[in-house]
Formats: C-alpha cells, structure tokens, sequence
C-alpha cells in the first residue's frame, strides 16, 4: 500500500468511526442562593450515542477516564493528577424516552435517580440567530423553575443539556428566570469516544431509586451531615478499622476529627442550596 493509499484509508477509518456527536456548553451557575452575584462557570459535554445520550462535565468525563484507565492496569496506581471539578452529577437519556437517568451524590454514595419528569414545553412565536444558528424561543416549567430555551431545528437531533429534551431540535441555550443557572453552546464536533457512564459506574456502587426516595434520603443527610471518612465507615463497616494520620504522621483523634469532618460538610450543604432541579432536593 502506496503512502496515498495509507492516508486515505486512515482518514476513512476515522470518518467511519466517529459517529457520535459532541455537543460542549459553557454552564455558568449561582451554587448558593445568598449570594446571587457569585458565579461559578464550567463546561459541560453532551454527547449523543446510537441509542442514548450522556451529559456530564468536561472535567469530571476526562477525570474519570484517567481513572477508569490506570484501574485497567496491571499492578498499576489508580488515580490521577487531573482536577475532578466542581459537578459530579451526570444525565443519561435514551433515544426512546425510556428509563432516563440523572445520577447524584450525596456525600460519597451515589443514586441513579430515574427521571420522571414529561416536559411540557411551550413553544413561542419568536425567533433570533445564536451562535450562527436559527433559533426559536420555547419555554417550560422545570424543577421548581420557570426555563426559556432557544432551539434550531439545524442541527438533526432533539436533546439539550442535562435533563433537557423533546424540543423539534438541538437546544442552543437555556437559563431559567432568575437567570441563576444558564447553558451555552460553544462547540461540537464528532468523535469515536465509546459511552463514559456506566463504565464510571462500575468503580462505585450506585442504589436506583425514585425521586421521592431520593429527596427523602438527601434531606436525612441535610439535617444531619456528616463527613467522607464517617460515611465510609458506615457503608463499609468491614474496613471501619483503621487510623487517620496528619502530614507528620502523628495519629489524630478519631472522635474529633469526623467532629470537624460534620462541621465542615454542613457549611458546604449550607453555601451549595440553588440546585438545578429544586423539587428534587427541597
């Protein structure tokens, strides 16, 4: 095979082979209700399978694979140097609307919340360009929150950001009225990536439960919060017996420091309140 032949059969392979779609948006969000001038911004990526689609951070997808990779290792250190950014929450939506999921945490453990939700959407009489696209204006009561969103029938599909979907088309941009969480998009592009959420599964243990189940275990944790170390201790009692050390290697006081540790978790459930989806964490 001539030098040609062997670029042309390359660049064929990767045509062939990228056949999911990338969707990257820019998602900026008030994380505490109290103080709505400080906005957190990162970029999430919506990528759209054969049969489903998943929806995640960039920071957390490119963490988790790094992870996910070095655990395939023989002998090898699991973990990685790369940053895991601030949102743990993935979405996944299949192509016929069935058994749609977002995944959660609370603390440590993390549950597969089944979506519920129909999405009534309203379509409005009102057009504009974004991003070079032909969009039109649709608004829908979600979460606890009243959302206005902007879609192009240019692009061939019908999904959007997070739980968002079932519009004639691609969501371009949303943001609810208080304009305390909005989504851009900034970029797309194919790739050959395989899916990325159930193989993240694989390296924690995931309980499926309703959204009234979920909101009642998060709001047991939200009165009484308690730390990383604490919670392990309580989901995997056979590994309960074991020491915490500071940077010198001085033993600390187990009792006082998962004390510090429920101090510290219940000032950050205090700052992080203006969830997405209010309804399910009320």
């Amino acid at each position: 095979m001539n030098k040609f032949h062997q670029i042309l059969f390359l660049v064929l392979s990767l045509f062939v082979n990228a056949q999911n779609h990338r969707f990257i948006y820019e998602y900026n969000y008030v994380p505490d209700s109290t103080k709505v001038d400080s906005t957190l911004t990162e970029n999430m990526r919506l990528t759209i399978f054969k049969d489903h689609s998943e929806f995640l951070s960039e920071m957390k997808a490119r963490r988790d694979s790094a992870i996910l990779k070095s655990s395939q290792k023989v002998n090898g250190h699991i973990g990685t140097d790369l940053l895991p950014g601030n949102l743990r929450s993935m979405v996944w939506k299949n192509r016929d609307g069935l058994r749609n999921f977002s995944t959660e945490f609370i603390g440590i453990e993390s549950y597969k919340v089944l979506d519920e939700n129909s999405l009534n959407w309203q379509l409005i009489n009102e057009t504009q360009k974004i991003q070079n696209y032909h969009c039109q204006k649709a608004v829908l009561q979600f979460g606890n929150r009243e959302w206005t969103a902007w879609f192009t029938t240019e692009l061939p599909f019908q999904d959007g950001p997070h739980l968002f979907r079932k519009l004639p088309g691609m969501i371009v941009v949303i943001e609810d009225s208080k304009k305390h969480h909005s989504f851009r998009l900034i970029a797309n592009y194919k790739t050959s990536d395989d899916p990325k959420i159930e193989k993240n599964n694989k390296l924690m243990k995931t309980y499926e439960v309703t959204r009234k189940q979920f909101n009642k275990k998060w709001n047991e944790f939200r009165k009484n919060p308690i730390g990383m170390n604490e919670q392990f201790a309580r989901i995997t009692p056979q590994a309960s017996d074991f020491k915490i050390l500071d940077k010198t290697g001085k033993e600390l006081d187990l009792n006082e420091y998962r004390k510090s540790e429920r101090e510290a978790t219940k000032r950050k459930v205090e700052k992080n309140n203006n969830f997405l989806d209010l309804s399910l964490y009320q």
